[in-house]
């Protein structure tokens, strides 16, 4: 092979569980159509071809005929069809049972459809912990690939990264491909066919790339791409090959050990102003609450699962639930959908949610209390379950971070936060100067703004009445602004209501006057799918203004949740104020609604001593009809709860 450059052709695409066909078509036009309609015309240009499993399914359901003409290039051996996770998961954050499951359900798909068992495995970011080696090789995968940064973290330099490494774990053997460029996004062309870097005629060796196009015409792109392609070939300055195919007259492969890593241009969307190189992937679990959470909800619901017995069917679908909610979307940040993407971490919510419920037994659940370390910080959270809520509380705050509707498969509290410092939960308690305007409370909302004294991030003391179901948390005095005032509060959880009762008491010396708030936000599909009532909605409550609200002496505020045909409710035993504003962050090219922050304001003033107390009652229950909607309201909710059915929750997106 003296003077030829051998090169291996990779492509990945991916369509999210749960997207919209309008998603899948702008995949499918402007991408894979034209990549792939170019091989078939270039019969001697063999490609490595990774599709995630949702991608396969919408393309077999809608593209009938572009799924057979893969199958054409299978057979005639042009294309060698990539495996792995069918829900395209990061491996290392998933349990054992599930890396395997999920490689084999792809694995199945692929060997069903188009008659081969895949060889190999396609890594998403090239996320890799060593461990993933036995994995593999017990699954039948023989090679997989990692970004040439990662071969450098081993160790590997020079003409040695010009080809493929074995690595062992256990006494178990993967091949490893090095890529050029980058995992998940790939080497960058233009529509003139150039790429962002170098030539891969200008290096010697073994080339393995997985390219992608940029520009307002890919499909030119593409073609420009396979003509460079093709005229290196007739110059007899590449040859082209498939990764099984070379592995067979590789001869020896060296053998290497990588570090746990991912790929460096996917480790730099955790955007703190350094550079990253091969960082972990469970580092995004570090910087993102939102991905802990997710991730701590993944492995609670993996362990019920587990706990099943007796009904083989229920564990089985339950278990296909908990995988769609595991995809890479839903846990980091990339250059599309991501975890700033609500309708992404509202599928993998609803999925969990529903895997839940299925590991429910029929007929009456009984309400309980749980002290369990839920989100693997160390120390204990307290989980509230009833037949329809879940109310997760955290002592850091005293705070409620999840809150789930199951007949809905919904968590309310599924927010995003581009402040990592900030946390959008319920209940978190706010002692601000009484003379507090409503720019500051804007501020405050969006976490940019600092007045007071911020309880959110302050630990409370716990303790557990297990005869009454109830948690209770005290803060006590402390140096700083306010710190005079002790606070007292209760969760509950009754019939589906979170009962919240709180207590200040000023231990200071001098009277103290504030504004005592208890900051909550509530996530809904979007902006237009939810209004906001003073007052019940069953009875007619006053609607309020659709973009930021400030409304006086309220007792009582619900939500008409249209989206999922449901209402959410607070109210208090005492007067507040209210003040409401609406949260967006960045989530890839465009600012996404992520949840309404409610500040529910009370203006206090206590003598050294004294107390005030309230009651708080927060809410979930399907809407009914009510006198503010139209003669045909009742009609619709009638066809909304055949369609939302407890037992069919909704489709993300639908």
């Amino acid at each position: 092979m003296s003077g030829k450059i051998s090169v291996i052709l990779g492509y990945h695409d991916h369509l999210p569980a749960g997207a919209k066909d309008d998603e899948f078509e702008e995949i499918y036009s402007s991408r894979l159509k034209p990549f792939v309609t170019m091989l078939n015309g270039n019969p001697g240009v063999p490609a490595a071809l990774h599709l995630s499993g949702p991608l396969l399914e919408r393309l077999k359901q809608k593209k009938p005929e572009f799924f057979l003409l893969i199958g054409d290039l299978v057979t005639r051996k042009q294309i060698e069809l990539l495996g792995g996770g069918f829900y395209e998961p990061l491996l290392p954050l998933l349990p054992l049972t599930d890396k395997i499951g999920q490689i084999e359900l792809l694995t199945t798909y692929i060997r069903r459809h188009f008659g081969k068992k895949p060889q190999g495995c396609y890594l998403p970011f090239g996320a890799w912990e060593q461990s993933l080696t036995g994995v593999l090789s017990s699954c039948g995968m023989t090679y997989t690939f990692l970004g040439e940064d990662q071969f450098r973290a081993s160790g590997i330099e020079g003409e040695e990264i010009r080809s493929p490494w074995i690595t062992e774990d256990q006494g178990k053997l993967v091949a490893v491909f090095p890529v050029t460029g980058s995992i998940g996004s790939g080497e960058s062309w233009d529509s003139g066919g150039r790429r962002a870097d170098s030539s891969p005629a200008s290096r010697t060796g073994l080339v393995t790339f997985f390219p992608r196009f940029t520009g307002n015409n890919a499909e030119t792109a593409i073609g420009n791409f396979f003509e460079k392609l093709v005229e290196g070939m007739k110059e007899k300055k590449l040859e082209m090959s498939l990764p099984g195919k070379f592995l067979k007259t590789a001869g020896p492969l060296k053998r290497a050990y990588f570090p746990s890593s991912a790929d460096s241009g996917f480790m730099s969307q955790i955007d703190d102003g350094r550079k990253f190189s091969c960082l972990q992937p469970r580092r995004f679990l570090m910087t993102y609450s939102e991905a802990n959470n997710l991730y701590s909800k993944m492995y609670f619901t993996h362990t019920l699962i587990n706990q099943l017995r007796g009904d083989k069917a229920r564990k089985k679908t339950a278990r296909e639930e908990l995988w769609k909610a595991q995809s890479a979307d839903a846990f980091c940040r990339t250059a599309g959908r991501d975890i700033a993407c609500s309708t992404v971490r509202k599928y993998a919510y609803r999925s969990l949610i529903s895997a839940e419920r299925i590991t429910r037994e029929k007929g009456n659940f009984a309400p309980s209390l749980l002290t369990f370390d839920f989100d693997l910080d160390g120390e204990a959270e307290y989980l509230f379950q009833d037949k329809n809520v879940n109310c997760y509380v955290k002592a850091e705050g005293a705070s409620v971070f999840e809150l789930d509707y199951l007949p809905r498969g919904w968590n309310y509290l599924d927010t995003f936060s581009p402040h990592r410092s900030f946390r959008r939960y319920a209940f978190m308690d706010r002692l601000i100067d009484p003379g507090v305007s409503p720019e500051v409370l804007e501020s405050l909302a969006r976490g940019t703004g600092n007045s007071g004294r911020f309880c959110g991030r302050e630990l409370y003391e716990a303790s557990v009445n297990r005869q009454r179901g109830m948690v209770l948390l005290r803060l006590a005095a402390a140096a700083g602004p306010f710190g005079g005032i002790e606070i007292e509060k209760s969760y509950r959880l009754e019939k589906n209501v979170v009962v919240v009762s709180y207590t200040l008491t000023n231990r200071a010396e001098t009277e103290t006057a504030f504004c005592f708030a208890s900051q909550f936000d509530l996530s809904f599909a979007d902006s237009e799918h939810f209004s906001v009532y003073a007052g019940a909605v069953s009875q007619g409550g006053t609607a309020l203004p659709k973009n930021a609200v400030s409304a006086k002496g309220l007792k009582t505020v619900e939500v008409s949740d249209t989206k999922n045909n449901a209402v959410v409710g607070f109210s208090s035993e005492e007067p507040f104020d209210l003040y409401l504003f609406h949260i967006t962050s960045r989530a890839g090219d465009f600012e996404a609604y992520q949840s309404s922050c409610f500040f529910p304001l009370f203006r206090l003033g206590l003598a050294p001593g004294k107390s005030w107390s309230t009651v708080f009652r927060l809410s979930v229950s399907l809407e009914k009809s009510s006198p503010r909607k139209n003669p045909d309201a009742a009609a619709e909710a009638v066809q909304r709860e055949r369609k939302l059915s407890p037992e069919e929750p909704p489709k993300a997106g639908a």
